[in-house]
């Protein structure tokens, strides 16, 4: 059966995640973590504003705000929408031919295409964050979402230099102590249902 996705639109907000197929991992070492944040900067930074991510081993979300931008010349009589979705394929082809060459294995490692879902209101856009950050905890990988390296968490209470969009972030919360206290809230078991989270 054919999964209908809603199509990307510039200046909207989405969840965007994806699952490894079956019962293998995306990702087995740090190196390939690093390799897939620095492909993802690659392919979807000039198509997005990325807010959050989290990398898993059998699964990934981020929470990005789509640009506007110009179809690159190969790309002209097509819709933007199509070029979006293509960035997000070629992020996930290219590490798995990555991947796949440097394991000698063969076929696929995600399921299917992107999945995405529209953020509508603001109290989603603000829970989203946190159910993202807290998905390591929920999996009993940590006990709190500072203690996952592979996630957007401690680059936003940090001051470092960072590609996330973190001073609009930290706005949502009004400063930086009430999104950490907000992430230790456990109120994002509530909304993953309400909204349908992954």
């Amino acid at each position: 059966m054919t999964t209908i996705r809603q199509p990307f639109e510039f200046e909207n907000w989405y969840h965007v995640f994806n699952h490894a197929r079956g019962n293998d991992n995306i990702f087995d070492s740090e190196k390939e973590y690093q390799l897939f944040l620095k492909l993802t900067l690659k392919y979807i930074g000039n198509i997005a504003q990325i807010y959050a991510y989290c990398l898993m081993p059998n699964h990934f979300h981020f929470l990005v705000r789509i640009k506007e931008f110009a179809l690159p010349p190969k790309f002209t009589g097509k819709h933007e929408t199509d070029y979006i979705s293509h960035q997000w394929g070629t992020l996930q082809n290219t590490y798995t031919k990555k991947k796949n060459y440097r394991t000698g294995k063969r076929g696929g490692i995600f399921c299917q295409s992107i999945n995405r879902n529209l953020i509508t209101s603001e109290e989603y856009l603000q829970k989203a964050i946190v159910y993202i950050h807290n998905n390591p905890v929920r999996h009993g990988f940590c006990t709190t979402p500072g203690n996952w390296r592979f996630s957007s968490f401690n680059a936003i209470i940090s001051t470092g230099d960072t590609n996330i969009e973190r001073d609009e972030v930290l706005s949502w919360f009004e400063n930086r102590e009430n999104f950490i206290q907000y992430h230790q809230s456990n109120a994002d078991d509530y909304f993953a249902e309400k909204f349908g989270l992954k």
